[in-house]
């Protein structure tokens, strides 16, 4: 495993996990809100046989620069995506999003579908509820928790949502990667909190547009409303569905090898 870092659009310098495959097929993973690139790690691990798999930190997630003036929308993220693709000379890539990760995924295909070769959406919305977006925001006014060290920042690790049954060891070791220290020696998130305040493009009249195959992967207990993911599906016109048992909203944590053995199919078809 290796990384590479490149600047974006505002001077930004984003960071991208290289797991390995060079040469193979390049799928590239986008993570959700207040994640990192490191979240894909035990899912990177099922993939990397047959395909080349990066992970990219977003705009103000990870080892990913913050920006000094907002710029946490929906079309930050799908220009950054734009740059890496070309920057990292991908060709046409599959992308794999999860949650806010795969909203912007979508949002990309929307105007990009011709020069992809698949996305894969994790419990994702097309549009996010307007009760949503204001918890975020409230969220994100409120100061995040500091640690005196790095063991009390893992052990006071949550995602969110909250609800995971990911296993201690997986949890532990995405929460090690998700703080970094400050000058005073307190540990600190990663995730720039203004990333919470979300400005997200209104996807759902757009899924038509999407004309490269598509996958919707719904967890065992998704928080999308029943029947959502289902209308999506319809919507794109090669669109397909897959369900991961044994996993709710965080499938790259709650169950990584269900979610690789529902991609490594579609991906395998997709390639071909």
């Amino acid at each position: 495993m290796k990384t590479c870092e490149f600047g974006v659009a505002g001077g930004i310098k984003l960071n991208c996990v290289d797991f390995g495959g060079s040469g193979n097929p390049p799928v590239l993973l986008i993570h959700g809100g207040a994640a990192h690139a490191r979240w894909w790690d035990f899912v990177a691990a099922d993939l990397i046989d047959r395909y080349h798999v990066l992970a990219l930190d977003q705009r103000g997630h990870g080892d990913s620069a913050w920006s000094a003036e907002w710029s946490y929308g929906t079309r930050h993220y799908v220009a950054d995506l734009q740059a890496v693709i070309e920057q990292l000379d991908l060709g046409a890539p599959a992308l794999v999003g999860h949650s806010m990760g795969g909203h912007n995924v979508m949002c990309h295909a929307i105007r990009h579908s011709a020069s992809l070769r698949a996305i894969a959406v994790i419990d994702s919305p097309p549009n996010y509820p307007a009760d949503a977006v204001a918890a975020l925001r409230e969220l994100a006014a409120k100061p995040g928790r500091r640690f005196d060290s790095l063991e009390e920042a893992i052990a006071g690790f949550r995602t969110i949502p909250a609800d995971t049954i990911a296993a201690p060891e997986v949890l532990a070791h995405v929460a090690a990667l998700s703080f970094r220290q400050g000058d005073d020696g307190k540990w600190d998130y990663k995730s720039d909190r203004r990333t919470m305040i979300r400005d997200p493009i209104r996807a759902w009249d757009g899924l038509k547009e999407i004309r490269c195959p598509a996958l919707f992967v719904k967890p065992e207990k998704s928080v999308l409303p029943p029947g959502v993911a289902e209308k999506m599906v319809e919507q794109m016109g090669r669109g397909r569905i897959a369900t991961v048992p044994a996993s709710h909203h965080h499938v790259p944590l709650d169950n990584p090898r269900g979610l690789a053995a529902a991609l490594r199919p579609f991906l395998d078809d997709v390639f071909a």
